[in-house]
């Protein structure tokens, strides 16, 4: 895999054969087993007292499940956490090992039995309302991949990490049932989001266009600034044409990326917290 226009391999690394690794949280441990939406944000003891808190103060609760996948343990037992990662090198060339275990993690040790999985990241913000909303008019026992496309490297493209992505119930059961012990059809490799698109390809399981009636991205890999001057846009990158300016919001967006604290605070703020009449749309 090309990283920075110079070749280099994953690390090598044997995936945990079991959970025993795993510390999980008591706040974790009383959470719902089915429902939904599952929610697993992926992040690290650097981010504990940061992003972490902003994503646990706002949009986490609001899954059915939703905990951190972390490496080390918390300070605080009322955070929703399970240390999947420990023990992993923190290394961008392990980021696929990490995603490619947490889903089987997931679907062994925690639960099979949601309708839908969202991986995000520990700089994004999901307004979750609109993501269960989108995906009741899906149905969770059929493949589903859903989130950005991006273009390169695949023919069908690939849903990016970091403006969450979501698995069907269907879709995680041929993960864990095909894909996860079989090397051939899912190799290691360093980009977690194109290996993990690679894999579910070469099981037929592609990219969903996730755009609103409007061609509107629900799912945003990069900020609002972003968005709105189209900074990211480059035809060789983006799947589907992008709309900029006040066209590019959907108003019934999912999700955007590369946020700091601060700011997924204050998407909270605007969304939940200003405006009775604005919640009631947002919820209802």
């Amino acid at each position: 895999m090309f990283r920075k226009g110079k070749f280099v391999s994953p690390i090598p690394y044997q995936l945990p054969s079991t959970a025993d690794h795993v510390y999980t949280s008591l706040a974790a441990r009383r959470l719902p087993k089915s429902g939904q939406v599952f929610c697993w944000v992926q992040t690290s003891i650097t981010y504990h007292g940061t992003r972490a808190l902003a994503i646990n103060e706002t949009w986490l609760p609001r899954c059915d499940h939703g905990e951190f996948f972390t490496d080390h343990q918390f300070s605080m037992e009322n955070i929703a956490y399970s240390t999947v990662f420990a023990g992993f090198p923190d290394s961008y060339l392990t980021l696929f090992y990490k995603t490619r275990y947490a889903f089987h993690y997931i679907y062994n040790y925690v639960s099979k039995d949601f309708e839908w999985y969202i991986r995000a990241d520990d700089d994004t913000y999901v307004v979750m309302e609109h993501l269960k909303s989108y995906l009741s008019t899906l149905d969770p026992n059929k493949p589903y991949y859903l989130g950005y496309v991006l273009k390169p490297r695949l023919e069908h493209g690939y849903n990016t990490g970091g403006s969450g992505y979501v698995l069907s119930r269907k879709a995680l059961q041929i993960y864990n049932d095909l894909l996860y012990n079989n090397k051939t059809l899912c190799p290691n490799s360093l980009a977690e989001d194109v290996m993990m698109a690679r894999c579910l390809a070469n099981v037929g399981i592609f990219p969903h266009d996730t755009r609103n009636s409007l061609g509107q991205n629900r799912f945003n890999a990069f900020t609002p600034y972003d968005v709105f001057y189209a900074t990211h846009y480059h035809p060789n990158w983006t799947y589907f044409p992008e709309k900029r300016g006040y066209d590019g919001f959907a108003s019934d967006f999912i999700s955007f990326h590369h946020l700091k604290p601060d700011e997924i605070r204050l998407f909270d703020i605007l969304l939940y917290r200003t405006n009775r009449s604005i919640k009631t749309t947002i919820t209802s």
